[in-house]
């Protein structure tokens, strides 16, 4: 391996570890919200309203992240991301209040919302193919290898310290992580000395025209509407994957943890599957659609087993979240870097994240509400619907970018 090529992985590696980190540093309370719910007493829909605050201020700081990142240079920005989010991780137990909690975890979303525009800022300033493709699809592991992580470690914290020892836990390793991020990463890796061109990856210029021009081209719209989707029927589901098993089949609060590993950890294969598939069909709409087509499918299945197999459910679950691995991999990862270039990446990587990040705000309180007021078939329900029409709607952009030829791609 040619030293370009070792300091190529080095960066995806580094990459990849800050933003895995990072995730903890979000996705710690969703693992440790039995625990809160029965030590405060909180109603299900107002604990939601913490995980509501951090999707709404991380949706909103998505907006911004690819302007920031104008002033800012994104290693720099990742280490002050990581030392922050470990702060307030340390601060967060201690909180008297709900209120208080969905403060400080909306100042949390606003300050991962810069996390992946910055990485991929990174791999389009300093990356050549194939390494650009492979970091992008690496980095859309990290929803699964975190979600795993997360819940072993919350697992043994919670059974054996309590849940306040896991915020603990994970702001100390947030804080060893900015350490290995400032002292190992390479020499000027934010620099734009060895990346590619993009008027080199764009032999019609496409690169030079305005972000609003960009925009209008190659069914960005529905990628837009399916992110959305994505984020209503991925995160917010497995949020409240715990609640689920103990509420349906009466599992305690560590055990439904425990059980939950196993969907992240499949989860890894829908962002490898998703980076394979997107090499290999020319339509990233078209394999989105199937992928909601697949989600729907599982989750009307789940309705119409409810509280008959915790096995079955989980294997449901699983599946629901590796076809919406696969299709944030094809939306997220691929679609902006393989049309955008490296001027427009980075800010269409925050446009989508905010709109995955709004169907997360929309899902995280209002599956609590749904399953508080109607019960979870009636949470089923919605979902299932939702994921249907997500589907139709993907497979309409597909229709409408190959009839109306935008560059004959979808």
């Amino acid at each position: 391996m040619s030293r370009n090529n070792r300091r190529s992985v080095l960066i995806i590696f580094l990459a990849w570890l800050a933003y895995m980190i990072s995730y903890l540093g979000r996705s710690d309370y969703g693992a440790c919200l039995l625990e809160i719910i029965s030590e405060t007493g909180a109603m299900r829909a107002a604990a939601g309203m913490v995980s509501s605050s951090f999707s709404l201020c991380n949706a909103f700081g998505q907006l911004m992240s690819g302007f920031i990142l104008r002033k800012i240079r994104p290693v720099r920005l990742i280490f002050i991301e990581l030392i922050s989010v470990g702060v307030i991780n340390l601060i967060f137990p201690f909180c008297g209040s709900l209120a208080l909690m969905a403060v400080l975890w909306g100042i949390n979303g606003c300050l991962q919302s810069t996390l992946l525009c910055s990485a991929t800022q990174i791999f389009t300033e300093t990356l050549e193919e194939p390494y650009l493709s492979r970091g992008a699809v690496m980095m859309n592991t990290v929803g699964a290898s975190g979600g795993m992580l997360n819940y072993l470690i919350s697992w043994l914290i919670i059974k054996n310290l309590g849940w306040r020892y896991v915020f603990i836990n994970v702001g100390a390793l947030l804080a060893v992580t900015a350490v290995i991020w400032q002292c190992v990463m390479p020499p000027r890796a934010d620099k734009r000395e060895h990346g590619f061109k993009a008027e080199d990856n764009d032999e019609d210029g496409e690169e030079k025209k305005p972000l609003l021009k960009q925009l209008s081209l190659y069914g960005t719209v529905f990628v837009i509407i399916g992110a959305f989707f994505v984020g209503l029927l991925r995160e917010s589901v497995s949020l409240w994957i715990p609640t689920f098993m103990n509420e349906v089949f009466s599992l305690s609060s560590a055990s439904s943890v425990i059980i939950t590993i196993f969907v992240p950890c499949l989860q890894i294969c829908g962002a490898l599957l998703g980076g394979r598939l997107g090499r290999v069909f020319k339509s990233l709409h078209l394999v989105s659609g199937l992928s909601f087509a697949l989600s729907g499918i599982c989750l009307m299945t789940l309705l119409l087993t409810l509280g008959i197999s915790p096995a079955l459910s989980i294997v449901l679950f699983t599946v629901n979240a590796i076809s919406m691995t696969a299709a944030l991999t094809f939306l997220l990862s691929l679609f902006p870097i393989r049309y955008f270039g490296r001027r427009y990446a980075p800010i269409l990587v925050g446009i989508i994240n905010f709109f995955v990040h709004s169907g997360d705000f929309v899902a995280s309180s209002g599956i609590g509400f749904l399953s508080e007021t109607g019960g979870w078939s009636v949470t089923l329900t919605v979902l299932t619907t939702a994921a249907f029409l997500a589907a139709v709607i993907m497979l309409t952009g597909n229709h409408f970018v190959f009839n109306h030829k935008n560059h004959s791609i979808g």
